[in-house]
């Protein structure tokens, strides 16, 4: 028997299509669009505490940064070096840079600190009000990198001989906690659990 010639996607004798030239059924594509949806409500939140986390890297830096000044300030005039009664630059917290400006280079002038370009965060040294010799300090980074309009901090905590603390600046928190050991965070940079955690 002579097999006739088709031309591709024509129909068979019963009038269907072969089922490889058939289109996606309904049930098909939304089955195809729900798996999407579910992917991107995995993948955007997890993407925005990436870009979160990266920003407040920034403040790891700076704080590192500020302490090695502070504590070598300290070893030629015997106390710490506060940056006024504000944290710097100002102007609004946010998930944008801000220039670094004349008045928040001026404040760090005596530490001798500035950061490389525009920041996300504000800073500020808090010294002498818990330690009136000027002999302990708490440096603050306060950011809202995700833009929920609360106050993030990162922190610096050095204590006294003593083991007295300043709070930071602008929440006036005491020394961060770590959520899982429970452990007072000194001596190093962390996040303040008590504020925003972004």
């Amino acid at each position: 028997m002579h097999k006739a010639w088709a031309f591709p996607g024509a129909a068979g004798p019963d009038g269907n299509r072969p089922r490889s030239e058939r289109g996606f059924t309904l049930i098909e594509l939304m089955i195809v669009v729900a798996i999407i949806g579910v992917l991107a409500a995995i993948a955007i939140p997890a993407f925005q505490n990436y870009q979160n986390r990266s920003r407040r890297a920034e403040a790891f830096t700076n704080l590192g940064a500020i302490v090695k000044m502070e504590k070598s300030y300290y070893s030629e005039y015997n106390v710490y070096a506060d940056t006024g009664n504000n944290s710097w630059p100002g102007g609004g917290l946010g998930a944008n840079k801000r220039p670094w400006t004349p008045l928040a280079e001026t404040n760090f002038s005596k530490v001798g600190w500035r950061p490389e370009g525009d920041v996300y965060y504000d800073y500020g040294v808090n010294v002498g009000v818990a330690c009136p010799a000027s002999d302990c300090f708490t440096a603050a980074a306060y950011g809202d990198a995700d833009g929920n309009g609360q106050t993030s901090a990162v922190v610096y905590v050095q204590p006294n001989g003593q083991n007295v603390m300043e709070n930071d600046l602008v929440l006036g928190l005491a020394a961060p906690v770590d959520p899982i050991t429970l452990r007072v965070e000194i001596n190093e940079v962390a996040v303040n659990y008590a504020a925003d955690q972004y």
